[in-house]
């Protein structure tokens, strides 16, 4: 009987306790509504790239705004301005049809146009178009995510490879030199893929024949943009040559990579298409 009434003691005891707690429930929930760049989140901004063909080209690039809220039961009335530091140019490198647009009731997004003055644009240059939202109608504007930097490239029209052509690439290293048929695949704005840098380097130890990168035409200036597939730290070099070319006359591509935790600082690899 002792205990029986020792255990209805501490039930007792506890709901006791648990009635002083406040109820984590809905009076508790934090409604936030506000709006923001969809992109506002990338470290280094939005990068929009156009390959010019014509002096009068233009493009236009749409640009995100999200409402963050509990509730889209209201049109919302974003303002968008310029910030002074931008080195893009008005009327030069972009134009602006408006700078407002509305997220209409019940919709979470909505679409700011930009429009690049691509045939104004030298590819040599590399303006930055950096918008804020200054206002929103009501919402707030997100202090995280209420900027965004617009990276503003242009390229020259390129057609070096296709998907079906082969390549003889050749290397040289401290591991010494190799040779190995791959490939160089458009994959659009300038942009190409070889299927193995190392031309067969890292095939010969073992590894995978495919060692991806891709890498980038402009104007026959042939840059590291990326890994693709592979297996190692392959880089852009961090000293010495870092731009290639293209040789038209030749069909010749010249680029240059690193693996520095393997002792690569700086090669060399030549593409000659067959």
């Amino acid at each position: 009987m002792r205990k029986l009434y020792i255990y209805f003691a501490v039930v007792f005891a506890s709901l006791a306790m648990t009635s002083c707690f406040d109820d984590p429930g809905a009076d508790s929930f934090i409604a936030l509504n506000e709006v923001e760049f969809d992109a506002g989140n990338l470290p280094n901004g939005l990068t929009t790239t156009q390959t010019r063909t014509s002096a009068t080209q233009t493009n236009e690039v749409q640009i995100q705004v999200n409402r963050v809220s509990t509730s889209a039961s209201a049109a919302v009335t974003v303002e968008i301005s310029v910030d002074p530091t931008s080195t893009a140019v008005s009327g030069v490198h972009y134009s602006l049809g408006t700078t407002s647009v509305t997220i209409p009731a019940n919709t979470w997004t909505v679409n700011f146009p930009v429009t690049i003055l691509t045939g104004n644009i030298d590819p040599s240059e590399a303006p930055v178009l950096k918008l804020l939202i200054s206002s929103a109608s009501g919402a707030e504007v997100s202090k995280a995510y209420g900027d965004l930097a617009i990276n503003i490239r242009v390229v020259c029209p390129s057609a070096i490879s296709t998907d079906t052509d082969v390549w003889t690439a050749s290397t040289s290293t401290i591991y010494g030199n190799f040779t190995k048929d791959v490939t160089f695949k458009p994959l659009g704005n300038g942009l190409y893929v070889v299927s193995d840098i190392s031309a067969g380097l890292y095939a010969a130890f073992g590894f995978d024949q495919t060692q991806e990168v891709v890498y980038g035409d402009n104007c026959g200036k042939i840059t590291f943009v990326r890994e693709g597939l592979n297996q190692f730290a392959i880089s852009n070099p961090a000293s010495g040559e870092t731009v290639g070319a293209f040789d038209p006359a030749t069909n010749t591509v010249t680029m240059y990579w690193a693996d520095v935790p393997n002792g690569i600082v700086n090669a060399k690899t030549t593409l000659v298409k067959k």
